[in-house]
Parts: C-alpha cells; sequence; structure tokens
C-alpha cells in the first residue's frame, strides 16, 4: 500500500498485496483517508472482496478498473464523488453491499453491482443510499434506465479491435460475438430484476417477460425466430453459467409462459445436471401438463 500525505487527509494511490478480502482503513497516522486516487487498483487480480472506509468522499478515474475477481464491493452509506471509468473492466462484480445497512430489499446490492457493471452507458447515477425511500426511488430511475438499455439495438457500442491483417468477414464475426454476448447481458439483467421484483410494477414485470420470450408471433400464430433465439440463449445460461441450479428462474420461465417454447420434459431432457430440486419442479410440471392434455382429451371424446 501506498498513501500520499496532505495537510488535511489522506490520498490511497496505489494497492499492491495478495490479499483476497481488503478493509481499508479510516485514518493513517491520525488523518482521514478521504479519496482514493486514480487508477489505486488498477488491473489487481487478487482482491475479491473490498471495503471502504467510512470516512471515503471521492474516488478518481480508473480507480478500480480490470479488478477482474471483484465480487463484493463494501461502501459507507453515503454520497461518494465518483470519477470515469470507475468499475471499467469489473466482469465478476456481483454486489454492491452498504455497510452498517440493513438488506431490507434483497437484490439492491444486485441492482447496483449490475448497474455500474453493465449499464455504464445508462444516465443513472450510482445511488448509496441508506434509507429505505431512497432505495424505492432509486429502484423507479434503475427500472426505466433498465426497459431502455433492453430496448437498444444489441451492436450498440460495437467497436471492432483491428489486429494485424484483417478481412470484413472477421469483423463480422467480432460483431455477430458481441450482439450474442450483448443479449446474454440483458437476458441476465432481466431475469434479476424479475428474481428479486422488490419495488417492480405489474407493468414492469411484464415488459421484462415479453423481452425474455423475444415477444411476438408470425401471421400464423408460430412463434418469431427472436423468441427461439431468446429461448436457445435462456438454455445456455442454464447449462454453463449455474441458472440450472436455482428453482426460481424456472419458476419465473413457467410465470411468463417460458412452457410455450420449451417445454419442462424438454428442459429436463436438456438439463441432466440441473440441480435436484429443479428436476423436481420441471417434473411435476411435466406432469400437470400430460394431466391437462389428457383432461381436454377426454373431453374431446
Amino acid at each position: 500500500m501506498r498513501t500520499k500525505r496532505n495537510e488535511k487527509f489522506y490520498r490511497y494511490e496505489s494497492h499492491s498485496g495478495n490479499d483476497t478480502h481488503v478493509m481499508l482503513p479510516e485514518q493513517i497516522d491520525e488523518l482521514p483517508l478521504t479519496v482514493i486516487g486514480a487508477k489505486a487498483f488498477l488491473s489487481c487480480r487478487t482482491v475479491e472482496r473490498l471495503e471502504l472506509p467510512d470516512t471515503l468522499e471521492q474516488i478518481e478515474d480508473w480507480a478500480f478498473s480490470h479488478m477482474k475477481n471483484l465480487r463484493e464491493l463494501v461502501f459507507p452509506p453515503k454520497e461518494i464523488q465518483f470519477g470515469k471509468k470507475v468499475f471499467l473492466g469489473c466482469d465478476s462484480l456481483e454486489r454492491i453491499s452498504l455497510r452498517g445497512v440493513k438488506d431490507q430489499y434483497e437484490g439492491i446490492p444486485f441492482f447496483l453491482a449490475s448497474m455500474v457493471k453493465w449499464m455504464s452507458e445508462m444516465p443513472v447515477e450510482l445511488v448509496l443510499a441508506g434509507d429505505p425511500q431512497g432505495q424505492w426511488e432509486w429502484l423507479d430511475t434503475y427500472d426505466r434506465a433498465l426497459l431502455d438499455f433492453l430496448d437498444k439495438p444489441d451492436d450498440v457500442g460495437f467497436e471492432p479491435a483491428f489486429i494485424g491483417w484483417f478481412h470484413v468477414e472477421d469483423v463480422d464475426d467480432q460483431k455477430q460475438d458481441y450482439i450474442v454476448e450483448r443479449r446474454k447481458c440483458k437476458i441476465r439483467l432481466a431475469l434479476q430484476r424479475l428474481r428479486y421484483p422488490e419495488g417492480a410494477s405489474q407493468n414492469i414485470q411484464r415488459q421484462l417477460g415479453e423481452f425474455l420470450l423475444g415477444a411476438g408471433e408470425n401471421q400464423d400464430g408460430t412463434r418469431n425466430c427472436e423468441s427461439s433465439r431468446m429461448a436457445s440463449l435462456f438454455l445456455e445460461l442454464c447449462r454453463v453459467e449455474g441458472y440450472g441450479q436455482d428453482i426460481r428462474y424456472f419458476q419465473i420461465w413457467q410465470h411468463i409462459g417460458g412452457f410455450a417454447l420449451y417445454s419442462p420434459q424438454f428442459l429436463l431432457e436438456q438439463l441432466p445436471e440441473a440441480d435436484p430440486e429443479v428436476r423436481g419442479f420441471l417434473m411435476n410440471c411435466s406432469l400437470s401438463q400430460e394431466r391437462k392434455d389428457d383432461f381436454f382429451e377426454g373431453m374431446e371424446l
């Protein structure tokens, strides 16, 4: 650790060390640590949890950029001045928690983290409110920004990486990969908001559900290609990113009408390694669907 002494405060300039959990002190030599300097933690790959002191007032440009393994940040519940691209490249960030504030709304730490991680281009300020009313007011802003983010074309922000000799096809491949990853990001955010629906209106939840289903049908009543793509990406997240181990995501899938795209039986066949509770839920849903079909077949007879 290197710090720079000022007449009234200490400025944290750069971090060194191999600790995975770092708690910055409130004071050094009886002076408050109030500023984290530009690039102080740039490209630090060891820290997974970082706790910031109550004395903190300012975080300068790129302070936490490219902390690839950072999963949780703990802030004091107060207004803090943020510089540019503070969280750029924090790919593993999952939670932003507020010290001393009870997690009355379970999803808030996840929403804060996702906002700085995925929605940096959205006009939403990072609000570290310590009171329930402040959290609700911020959630309204978050939901509006989220829907706007989901509505933007998936190629927004794409910039090809030109390395050596390249062809137009190479750029096309890069763009296609970017679009797929962007769409996965949007699906994660929509699922996360429905997973923690605190303060989300019925209209918000309906719009999120429609997005996840690639809402829309062809003239003959069949689902459009967008629906198939969305369902395929949902299945991929279940297979490789742990969604298949959480029953809540399958309850969401059922609630929004996802079984019209992928039936419970199909999901069972495609997810042999799913959590036992998830498989039990899908089996029950499949049996219920079969009983319903048998009932209507009997009525026709």
